[in-house]
């Protein structure tokens, strides 16, 4: 994973990241305006709000996009990626933010981040890459080590399995599209496993969010490729998960 986002973000690490964008002129400025639309949306999916005392974890943060927003909302927040490329260009991006900490990620877990040190777990437009689910339910296990009790999470998942097999999307396999690819005309591995990834089954998501010590609080848009899930820290017996 980090070998294929690291060769996506020399490639066009905003597009990547937002693919609405124009592959070959792509908007800066409509970029980072959609972080701050994108961390809006989904928050209102669950009425939930960044406070100024939040102590902020967001998963898969790219090159800063949603980073940014949730900086300006929160205390303090720590960034993890797999990839040290898209790293590497959030520290530029994002160098005027003293409260933001950014971490390359192993991509199995959330080592570098301390438990119950965090406030709110943020995760958007990430899991439904990771090919394997059993790497996103471990995933949803740290976020349960690394809350805070009365914490909470809000993180996407995919539910449509359809739409991670290779077969269903329509490719274009013409020379003419090869070449275009080959001279940064069209964007390259989106027929991958690292980019089509993977669904999460239901039954297991409610495993993992237990074995956590999560509570699972509600979700939207269930059955589809943008369900928002909502999970808190427990204050009980059972609300301290093992960790590192």
């Amino acid at each position: 994973m980090r070998a294929y986002w690291d060769a996506r973000a020399r490639e066009n690490a905003m597009f990547f990241i937002h693919t609405q964008l124009d592959y070959r002129e792509t908007d800066e400025a409509a970029f980072w305006a959609s972080g701050v639309e994108n961390l809006d949306r989904t928050l209102a999916t669950h009425g939930l709000e960044i406070k100024p005392t939040d102590r902020v974890v967001e998963i898969g943060c790219g090159m800063g996009r949603i980073t940014r927003p949730l900086a300006n909302r929160a205390c303090h927040v720590v960034g993890l990626d797999v990839s040290a490329e898209m790293i590497e260009r959030a520290q530029q991006a994002l160098h005027d933010l003293p409260n933001v900490e950014l971490l390359v990620g192993n991509g199995c877990d959330l080592d570098g981040v301390a438990d119950a040190s965090a406030d709110v777990v943020y995760s958007f437009i990430v899991f439904q890459h990771i090919p394997d689910p059993a790497i996103t339910y471990g995933y949803i296990r740290e976020i349960g080590r690394v809350l805070a009790p009365g914490g909470w999470a809000l993180f996407q998942v995919s539910e449509l399995p359809d739409i991670h097999r290779t077969d269903a999307h329509r490719v274009d396999r013409t020379a003419r599209t090869r070449i275009r690819q080959l001279f940064g005309r069209q964007p390259r591995g989106c027929l991958t496993a690292e980019w089509l990834g993977s669904a999460v089954r239901r039954v297991d998501l409610l495993r993992a969010l237990e074995e956590g010590g999560l509570e699972f609080a509600g979700s939207v848009g269930d059955g589809t490729q943008y369900c928002f899930v909502h999970a808190v820290k427990g204050s009980g017996p059972g609300a301290s998960a093992s960790g590192h």
